[in-house]
């Protein structure tokens, strides 16, 4: 079981800015022994992990490479003894993962804002590497759910849950509420067919596309009656060959009435989607082509046309190409070697940071994105506190881009 001190941190973390969130963060050390703010170290792992120093030892001598830029940036003491690894690592280990969570969405907040229309995926990723209790029904891991934008690849909010303490279908609706206003349109995959859910969307002033799952056997049942008997509004298909997997996509929507599923607020169409062709399968030494049709059906509140719906639902799945996969394939973090209590909790909280920042620049893959930062402190710490390589620290007001930045003069001072 991981251990979890709850954090009353931040009550007004929507006036709050991310120099001032990470300053309100409660100590839990023991007062005798401290030598160094939290903040301080707070801050150093998030600009040391985000400019290329990934981990105790790294950060350590990140504070010794750029010791100079660090007394300017943050106006400290000429001859202050910046933190061991070890403190690094006690940090890591024993702070509530829920604070960096709530930081992280202080900072998307005012620097990643959301537009009208914009889609947006929410979906859960567990880390593997909190995992306790094996296979059996004591089992606890950590999950991350998550807010995507399909346009601009990074993450505008999330929240993170323990698996026996709540649900993903719990937090999806909180994060649903929290988006009230935005005017976004929402996908999810079929956790997240919940007539709950639906509602908070429609009653947030957002919209939906959702998938349809089987084991809503009246919903599913209605959908292909309705794509046998309905007349389509609109159709479009499109073909497609990549790493020897052929399939062709027909996607047709289908018009339906609040009356037919007066459960479900704000419906208006439900989409079928086939997908036929031939892929790969098996393994290595015994793959085989095989042949595949399959249908898939969605419910939405929007009146697009196919091939807005199309693309839509496609789209959906970027979070787990270009968020999830590359947190597990390129930063390794489903076997995190950074082990104990919170620290693979908080090192992916580490990570939502450093991903969302590396699709700000607008680089083709993250490689080349961790490469651009690399070492690069002033124009990190610009985007992540405001802070400017001038002689007293910055801080940026609200901002809409990493390009807008408004500075304001802020005291570091304890």
């Amino acid at each position: 079981m991981i251990v979890r001190s709850r954090s009353t941190i931040l009550s007004r973390a929507s006036t709050m800015n991310l120099i001032e969130a990470i300053k309100s963060v409660p100590d839990h050390r023991h007062p005798r022994g401290i030598r160094h703010p939290l903040w301080l170290i707070l801050m150093i792992i998030l600009l040391g992990s985000c400019t290329g120093y990934w981990g105790y030892k790294p950060l350590a001598e990140f504070t010794k490479n750029h010791r100079s830029t660090l007394i300017k940036l943050f106006n400290l003491p000429p001859d202050i003894r910046f933190p061991c690894d070890s403190t690094f690592r006690n940090i890591i280990i024993s702070l509530d993962f829920e604070v960096i969570a709530v930081l992280f969405n202080i900072w998307a907040g005012q620097t990643l804002p959301s537009t009208p229309g914009e889609l947006m995926a929410i979906d859960g990723k567990s880390i593997k590497s909190t995992s306790v209790g094996g296979n059996s029904s004591y089992q606890n891991f950590v999950s991350l759910v998550s807010v995507y934008s399909h346009d601009h690849g990074w993450v505008v909010r999330h929240k993170v849950m323990e698996n026996q303490q709540r649900s993903e279908i719990e937090v999806v609706e909180e994060l649903v509420q929290q988006l009230a206003g935005s005017q976004v349109v929402i996908t999810a995959d079929a956790l997240h067919m919940q007539k709950k859910t639906v509602q908070l969307i429609i009653d947030g002033g957002n919209d939906y596309i959702i998938t349809i799952k089987k084991n809503q056997s009246s919903l599913f049942k209605l959908a292909q009656k309705l794509v046998k008997s309905v007349g389509a509004l609109d159709s479009t298909q499109t073909s497609e060959r990549l790493h020897g997997r052929t399939t062709t996509r027909s996607t047709t929507i289908y018009p339906v009435s609040a009356q037919l599923l007066p459960a479900w607020a704000g419906v208006k169409r439900i989409i079928a989607i086939t997908r036929t062709g031939r892929r790969w399968e098996g393994k290595k030494s015994r793959r085989r082509l095989v042949y595949f049709h399959e249908t898939h059906y969605y419910l939405s509140s929007k009146d697009w046309s196919a091939s807005q719906f199309a693309s839509a639902i496609r789209g959906h799945w970027l979070i787990e190409n270009r968020l999830h996969w590359v947190k597990d394939v390129t930063l390794n973090e489903d076997n995190c070697i950074h082990r104990g209590d919170n620290a693979p909790a908080n090192w992916a909280m580490v990570r939502q940071f450093l991903l969302s920042l590396a699709w700000m620049l607008g680089t083709n893959t993250l490689p080349e994105a961790l490469r651009f930062m690399a070492n690069q402190l002033e124009y990190v710490s610009e985007l992540l506190f405001g802070l400017s390589h001038q002689d007293k620290p910055i801080k940026s007001g609200a901002c809409s881009s990493a390009n807008s930045l408004t500075p304001l003069v802020y005291s570091f001072d304890n």
